[in-house]
């Protein structure tokens, strides 16, 4: 009896225990269900993914010894670095500046102004000799002026006018002599002695140079040679510019350090070029890194929310632009950290090899070509900051971007990737070119960097070629390569179409030609109506002889079925062709238009034909109406609007372009009265564009022929001529099955 009830406490907890993971399960499936769950999750996800690629480039491995420290162990340089040498780089400028001497300009005014002070005094002595003053007068007023010696001034008291002269020539000889050419701060007095010296030594008696030297004992000697700070300095810095940086190049598996030796300056800056870095504070870069890489993913975020609403509002748009966001990032940080060359300056243009062009052209193909923009212009940010912010590689990752997203804007054909990676090269080309210009780069480092943007340009092509694929597999997108591919005829689909329905394979070409035009004609996405048109009656493979364009003449089985189950089999081919399409993994888009191109309509034909065989009052409409959505988009709403004009024009006896245009306005007016174009953005003016477009088409395709007189078909028959006229189709009026009418027909291809 215990034993027993152990048995049933262990069932019910286990019970208890399987309730519980259900409950968690449920709880979890809520949690991760929300949308705004996923949003933050995919955000964070990402975020933490590209904080990681910033701290790998941001923050090195720490030093392994100190300066001034006996190393415990031989240090080996762990890859081939070539780096600049900054302190002897500063070394080389520092003696390149010593070697610049200072630099004086003369100023012309002191010596003029000092030469002023001679011209005064020696017309000072001439006033005096040549005053009426006594001979005592004019000696003690010599005495004075001059202060000379008695004996001096009764020698000059007696001096002609000729003798003055000389005298003062002289002395203005002697000035000129020593100041003309310059005299320092600290030349002055040197000079001065100099002067007198020279006084000395001339041939004059001792009264006349007593007179010289009175007179340049009143002269204020001064420097006339003054430095120029500016022009000193900018020599210096010249000097400094012109010199070229020191270059080092350790290899990989160099020895640094030997142990037990001990550890230089030179030591740190070589282990610092390496990618060691002194541990002061890494957390300080580390929180700079979280706090710019927050501010990127919420610029982002907020990017989407206001300007690109509808790709918020996907969870998995977050995913595939964090996925592209985190490659781009590690491109970058790969790319950046590569040595391409011993050679400094051709090392330098490794940055020129980041493919940012592949990944603006997958977003804006895969997402929204104004976000890939906005992205562009984001990694050009990052490729500046982790290039170690050189501006040329952002510019030129900008110009590529655009170039790129520019090829794919419009993208009809797969020799448009050729063009992508031609416009690309050309794109890099140019702005490499301009970039190593402004730095005055040699020839041979344009030609390289020239090289590695075409390079770049064709790869950049590649992956986002090959890449693209996946990335529309994995995300559930429709691009407009996949729709290229649809569009091939020989797509297994079509094909099929073709053999087993070609009425109506003939038809969906039309359908798609129609559409077409008016797609470009409105604005809306004229590759993806054309895809839709091929597809959209791919629900008539199920049973292709009930409908009018396949009988090729038959039988037609619709006649022994009640008009109920004839709507009913029409009707279903709508059905029939989503579940086609889903089988066959044709795109989400694709199915849509397929669902929605004949909307709530009315089957007409059988509609009418139940009232007349049977009680109206028993006959309800929405038993021959499709039961599926009204067309949500322009799209969908052209493909309904060209299927059932082509169907009518098609039945038409003898199409003019009058009468053309005028059914097809019919058409367009009933589809809008019966309320069909309700859900859709076309407006008034759109649909007068789209019954031009049909009306063009139309009148092309279905233009009057030539009627050839009686005896040229009496010739005609008697085997002269040929029975077709130069278009290539029977002359006379056209032939037309009798059941169709007005495209809402027994099978036909507007149903």
């Amino acid at each position: 009896m215990r034993s027993r009830n152990g048995k049933d406490s262990e069932e019910e907890i286990t019970i208890e225990t399987q309730k519980m993971k259900a409950t968690l399960l449920r709880q979890s499936g809520a949690v991760f269900g929300n949308r705004r769950v996923r949003n933050i999750v995919s955000f964070l996800a990402f975020f933490l993914g590209i904080l990681i690629i910033f701290a790998i480039h941001f923050l090195p491995e720490d030093l392994p010894v100190q300066e001034g420290q006996v190393s415990p162990r031989t240090i080996k340089a762990p890859q081939t670095k070539t780096f600049e040498d900054t302190a002897k780089t500063a070394e080389r400028k520092k003696q390149a500046e010593d070697n610049i001497k200072e630099v004086y300009i003369l100023d012309r005014s002191v010596l003029t102004k000092m030469e002023q002070t001679v011209n005064d005094r020696f017309a000072d002595l001439e006033a005096i000799i040549n005053s009426e003053r006594s001979s005592t007068e004019k000696m003690a007023l010599l005495e004075e002026k001059f202060g000379l010696t008695e004996g001096t001034v009764r020698a000059l008291v007696s001096l002609d006018a000729d003798t003055i002269k000389i005298l003062q020539l002289e002395a203005m000889t002697l000035l000129k002599n020593h100041w003309q050419d310059g005299v320092r701060e600290d030349e002055v007095v040197k000079k001065k002695t100099e002067l007198y010296n020279q006084l000395d030594l001339l041939n004059l008696t001792v009264p006349y140079k007593n007179l010289l030297r009175s007179v340049f004992d009143q002269v204020d000697f001064q420097t006339n040679y003054l430095l120029d700070e500016e022009a000193t300095l900018k020599a210096k810095r010249e000097a400094s510019q012109s010199q070229g940086v020191v270059m080092v190049e350790v290899r990989k598996g160099q020895k640094i350090i030997e142990e037990g030796e001990v550890v230089t300056a030179e030591h740190i800056r070589i282990l610092e070029a390496l990618g060691y870095k002194r541990s002061a504070a890494p957390y300080i870069t580390l929180l700079g890194i979280s706090l710019f890489t927050a501010l990127a993913s919420v610029l982002v975020v907020i990017y989407l929310k206001f300007y690109r609403r509808h790709l918020y509002q996907k969870g998995f748009n977050f995913v595939l632009l964090g996925l592209i966001s985190f490659v781009a990032l590690l491109f970058i940080h790969l790319i950046s950290s590569i040595n391409i060359s011993s050679n400094p300056e051709i090392a330098r243009l490794a940055g020129y090899l980041i493919p940012v062009a592949t990944f603006s052209m997958l977003i804006a193909i895969l997402l929204d070509t104004a976000l890939a923009i906005f992205m562009t212009v984001l990694l050009c940010f990052y490729i500046g900051i982790m290039t170690g912010n050189e501006l040329s590689y952002a510019i030129t990752g900008f110009v590529s971007g655009l170039v790129g997203i520019y090829s794919v804007a419009k993208f009809n054909r797969h020799f448009d990737w050729v063009k992508a990676g031609l416009f690309i090269s050309l794109a890099n080309v140019f702005t490499i070119t301009s970039m190593e210009l402004m730095n005055n780069e040699q020839w041979y480092v344009l030609l390289i960097g020239g090289s590695i943007g075409v390079i770049n340009g064709i790869v950049s092509a590649i992956f986002a070629y090959g890449s693209l694929p996946f990335l529309e597999s994995c995300f559930k997108i429709t691009t407009s390569v996949r729709l290229l591919e649809l569009s091939n005829p020989n797509q297994p689909l079509l094909k099929r179409l073709l053999i087993e329905a070609p009425g109506t394979y003939h038809h969906s070409i039309m359908v798609g030609n129609l559409a077409e035009a008016a797609a470009d004609a409105v604005g809306a996405d004229s590759l993806l109506v054309r895809v839709g048109a091929f597809y959209h009656d791919i629900g008539k493979l199920r049973r292709p002889y009930f409908f009018t364009e396949n009988q090729m003449g038959g039988e037609n089985p619709h006649e022994k079925l009640s008009p109920s189950l004839s709507a009913l089999i029409i009707t279903s081919h709508v059905k029939d062709g989503v579940e086609i399409a889903r089988q066959e993994n044709l795109p989400a888009e694709v199915i849509d238009l397929i669902a929605q191109h004949h909307g709530t309509g009315l089957v007409t034909y059988f509609y009418h034909k139940a009232l007349e065989m049977g009680n109206s009052d028993s006959i309800k409409e929405d038993e021959y109406r499709y039961h599926a959505e009204k067309p949500q988009s322009k799209e969908a709403a052209i493909i309904m609007l060209a299927d059932s004009v082509e169907a009518a024009v098609r039945s038409m006896s003898s199409p003019s372009p009058g009468k053309i245009e005028g059914l097809v306005r019919k058409m367009i007016k009933e589809r809008l009265e019966d309320g069909q174009l309700d859900e859709c953005e076309l407006t008034f003016k759109d649909l007068d564009l789209i019954a031009i477009a049909f009306t063009r088409i139309l009148s092309g395709i279905f233009h009057t022929r030539i009627e050839y007189p009686e005896n040229v078909l009496e010739a005609m028959k008697g085997g002269n001529l040929s029975s077709e006229d130069s278009s290539g189709e029977p002359t006379g009026e056209r032939h037309n099955n009798s059941n169709h009418g007005n495209g809402d027909l027994p099978g036909g291809g507007g149903n």
